[in-house]
């Protein structure tokens, strides 16, 4: 099932300035971000890849309104972010799923912890599940379904409000290789479907941020900041058999380089 085109977002646009986070710690203090300068355009699929520790999932929760910088500005749509946004959507990297609630009822939880009618949303929300295929499965609790079948339930219920910005955190990071193929091909067909949202997606996978990207940031590991902005050459929309060209080949090969020189790697020791 597609959605209806009335239901398509319209992307925000992001501006990122200066921003800096320093945690302080019982050895002193750990500068997380330093410095993270960027511009995201309405309707961008970017994707942060780096290494573990760089700081990817901060900016990101920095970007939700869940973490405050700690110097420099972000701006969503115009508005400085000091807060979590209604029309945000998050997807972690594990599910969070209530296991007292059916799957319908988690992908409703957004509304009704926002005060809403459930039963505006409820057309939306059975709508998204039989797009993720899981119709018939609306009255499952978490407890019977795989773990593919719930990162599905937890991307419906981030995207039920229809959000303008959708952030994931490495979320196909705990399923198993073929669920998430079976994911990716998802983002891939949804994407194709409503292209208008905007979608930050943080992974430590190369494959997938070449796959599903517009553009690809590659973060520096120390001090934290970003090494290279990378449009992914691949136009859409895009099929999972574009992993089989000689030019996929290539560019995650560049990527693989630039990972290899974020974490401090010299040439030589790249090809050992």
């Amino acid at each position: 099932m597609t959605l209806s085109p009335a239901e398509a977002a319209t992307g925000a646009d992001i501006t990122i300035s200066h921003v800096r986070k320093t945690f302080e710690t019982p050895r002193g203090p750990i500068e997380a971000l330093a410095g993270i300068d960027l511009d995201i355009a309405p309707g961008e699929f970017v994707s942060i890849l780096g290494p573990s520790g760089c700081g990817k999932s901060t900016l990101l929760m920095a970007l939700a309104g869940l973490e405050p910088a700690t110097s420099g500005h972000i701006r969503i749509s115009g508005a400085p972010v000091l807060s979590p946004r209604r029309k945000t959507g998050i997807v972690f990297q594990e599910p969070t799923l209530l296991s007292w609630k059916t799957a319908l009822q988690n992908v409703l939880y957004p509304a009704e912890i926002a005060g809403q009618r459930k039963a505006d949303h409820a057309p939306r929300a059975r709508a998204l599940l039989d797009r993720v295929g899981l119709a018939g499965f609306e009255d499952q609790r978490p407890r019977g379904l795989s773990g593919g079948m719930k990162q599905r339930v937890a991307l419906c219920r981030a995207l039920v409000q229809d959000p303008d910005l959708l952030l994931m955190d490495e979320p196909f990071s705990a399923l198993d290789a073929i669920t998430r193929d079976e994911m990716a091909e998802l983002m891939l067909d949804l994407w194709s479907e409503n292209s208008g949202r905007t979608a930050i997606f943080v992974t430590h996978s190369i494959h997938e941020a070449a796959l599903l990207s517009d553009r690809v940031i590659v973060m520096r590991r120390r001090p934290c900041d970003v090494l290279a902005d990378v449009p992914v050459p691949f136009g859409r929309p895009r099929r999972m058999d574009v992993v089989d060209t000689p030019e996929f080949t290539a560019f995650s090969s560049h990527l693989r380089g630039l990972i290899a020189e974020a974490m401090g790697k010299t040439e030589a020791q790249r090809h050992v």
